[in-house]
């Protein structure tokens, strides 16, 4: 961005890597050249068109160098015709009066066409930099609009403008309060004293620029720049320009304002999306929370109304219930009992790995020991189902916590069972990997369709052809935390021919 200012290099300007005497040097070069030109030609053409050659370094003074070189060519232009080609030669003096008219008329002509140049030369010097800064704009607001968050958008709008004024530029913003606080710089920026904080504090109240070089407290030591959109000033913009002495030049003020207005835009953008992913994730949560009510109406309601009816059925009846009556009246008790046991660990292994309190009590168990602990414990949902089971004698022992490990296999064999046809079989297997043990348990169910494979390990998820079939969608969910919380991992597939495949390992 320093170029914006650099690239403008007219005659005198000092500092600009031109000699201010070079282009009134160029201009007397250039005109001994058309002199000697003239010489030669003057002989075919008549000394009036020989004046004409003159009007060249006036024009190229004027586009290449501005209006003083060409003032210049123009003069030496005239007393050089006078002195090369008006009789009497080698001589200032004009021995015919109408040689006057000419020169007046040279000069004249010479003075507006230089005029005329240095305009178009000015017009095209600010049509460049109009240029520059559309494109400086164009790339700030591209690389603004890549940046997810309002830290790159910062550093990003920092750089730009600190390599446009030359300096070290920081961004404060004002916090609840009326407390502000520095939140990037691209260079050691030491805090700005009372003085200066006073100033930002200004200019975050009233959103005009103030500082060293404008109308309002310009004894501070930084230009201060408000960052604003619709109305609201989101921060300040400070800046510590290299040219100690000089103000900003009006060109570097507008194009730190237009910077200022895209960073506005960005922050405003952030601040939007940010509030809409805060509505999303509230809808969120209030869906997880509607499927948990859900969840625990049914789950809850169901064990207890056949815990309650069967009770009551008890109470009701005396001692007239027969043995069998009452076997499966306590049985149907018994079965409720379970269930909500079972759902309330879930609830509670959920809420424990969400918070990450959940602690492992590991220690060196046998796999063999784990499932038939788990057989025992659903053996009464499993009804009467054949289970097959193929755990090697020889398998190594795992360092896991025996009880979540049973429940994950619990949870599996239950899924197992109600989402598969009634009386069909089970798998239960074991086998020794390289670096962990893959325990898998098979049903006889419809397969769950690929799509579909990762999505059920999620809380609350359910297959949309299994809703009727009650569950709360946290036993799966419940399982990959447990396994994941011991290193492993837990995925589904489906085997040759129908069914589908629960694998977890644990790492030996």
């Amino acid at each position: 961005m320093a170029g914006l200012e650099g690239a403008r290099d007219a005659a005198g300007r000092p500092g600009q890597g031109r000699h201010r005497a070079a282009p009134y040097l160029w201009t007397v070069l250039i005109v001994a050249g058309i002199t000697a030109i003239g010489k030669l030609v003057a002989p075919f053409f008549d000394i009036v068109n020989v004046t004409l050659l003159y009007l060249l370094p006036v024009l190229f003074s004027a586009v290449r160098w501005g209006r003083g070189p060409s003032l210049f060519a123009s003069f030496l232009g005239v007393a050089a015709f006078d002195f090369f080609f008006v009789p009497p030669i080698h001589s200032f003096a004009v021995s015919d009066i109408r040689y006057a008219l000419t020169f007046a008329v040279f000069l004249l002509v010479g003075v507006v066409t230089g005029t005329l140049a240095t305009r178009v030369r000015n017009e095209l010097e600010k049509t460049r930099q109009r240029e520059k800064r559309t494109l400086a704009l164009y790339a700030l607001s591209e690389q603004i609009a890549s940046k997810a968050d309002l830290d790159a958008v910062l550093d990003t709008l920092l750089a730009t403008v600190s390599e446009a004024v030359g300096g070290p530029v920081s961004v404060i913003m004002g916090e609840a309060g009326g407390t502000v606080r520095e939140v990037a710089f691209p260079h050691p920026s030491a805090p700005g004293d009372d003085k200066e904080m006073a100033v930002v504090h200004w200019v975050l109240e009233h959103g005009t620029s103030a500082g060293r070089g404008t109308e309002i407290l310009r004894d501070a030591s930084r230009l201060i720049f408000p960052v604003k959109a619709d109305g609201e000033t989101l921060a300040a913009l400070c800046l510590s320009p290299g040219e100690e002495k000089k103000p900003l030049s009006p060109e570097k003020r507008q194009l730190i304002e237009a910077f200022a207005n895209l960073a506005a835009v960005a922050i405003i953008r952030l601040r939007l999306a940010e509030e809409a992913g805060q509505v999303q994730r509230l809808a969120e949560s209030a869906k997880l929370h509607k499927a948990l009510l859900d969840s625990i109406s049914h789950d809850i309601r169901t064990p207890l109304a056949s815990i309650t009816g069967a009770v009551t059925t008890l109470i009701a009846g005396g001692g007239s219930h027969d043995a069998e009556s009452k076997g499966i009246l306590l049985d149907t008790i018994k079965d409720g009992a379970l269930r909500l046991n079972r759902f309330t660990a879930n609830l509670l292994d959920t809420a424990r790995l969400q918070s990450g309190t959940l602690k492992l009590r590991a220690d060196w168990c046998d796999v063999q020991d784990i499932a038939g602990a788990a057989l025992r414990e659903i053996s009464d949902m499993l009804h009467g189902r054949p289970v097959a089971v193929d755990i090697p004698g020889d398998l190594p022992p795992v360092r896991v916590d025996f009880a979540l490990i049973e429940h994950v296999l619990i949870n599996l064999l239950e899924n197992a069972a109600k989402y598969s046809p009634p009386g069909s079989a089970i798998a239960l297997s074991a086998r020794a990997g390289e670096k962990s043990v893959l325990v898998s348990v098979t049903d006889q169910g419809l397969p769950i369709p690929s799509f579909e494979r990762e999505r059920i390990f999620d809380k609350f998820y359910r297959l949309e052809r299994s809703k009727g079939a009650g569950g709360s969608g946290l036993g799966l969910s419940t399982c990959r935390g447990i396994v994941e919380a011991h290193g492993g991992a837990i995925w589904v597939d489906s085997p040759m021919g129908p069914g589908n495949r629960f694998t977890f390992s644990l790492p030996l």
